[in-house]
C-alpha cells in the first residue's frame, strides 16, 4: 500500500484546481490515490480544498496568506506555486485526522 507521503506532493495541483473551481477529473484522483485510498483520499482532498481558499466581496481569496484578489487561474497559480508545501503538510495532517476516526472502526469488526 501507497503512504500518504508518497501521495500528496502528486495532489497539490489537483487540490488547487478543486479549490478554485477549475474542472477536475475524478479519474486523475483514482489514478494517483489508487483505488483502495480513493474514497478517503477523496474525502481529504474535497476537506483541504474547502480551506485553502475563501471569497471576500465575491472574489477569490488565498485563505493561507490572505493575498487577492486573484482570477481562478492567478489563484491555482499562487497555491501551487507558493503554498506548496503548505498543502502538502495540509493533505497528510487531513489524512492522518479521518485514520484516527476510521482506524477504531476497523478493529471492531
Amino acid at each position: 500500500m501507497v503512504s500518504v507521503a508518497t501521495i500528496a506532493p502528486r495532489l497539490v495541483e489537483y487540490v488547487a484546481r478543486l479549490a478554485v473551481g477549475l474542472p477536475v477529473d475524478d479519474s486523475d484522483l483514482r489514478r494517483i490515490s489508487g483505488s483502495v485510498l480513493y474514497p478517503v483520499m477523496r474525502e481529504v482532498v474535497r476537506r483541504v480544498a474547502a480551506n485553502i481558499v475563501t471569497t471576500k466581496n465575491g472574489l477569490p481569496r488565498c485563505n493561507i496568506c490572505g493575498k487577492g484578489p486573484f482570477t481562478r487561474r492567478g489563484l491555482y497559480l499562487h497555491l501551487i506555486r507558493v503554498h506548496r508545501y503548505d498543502i502538502i503538510a495540509f493533505t497528510e495532517e487531513e489524512y492522518k485526522k479521518i485514520m484516527e476516526v476510521i482506524s477504531p472502526l476497523d478493529k471492531k469488526y
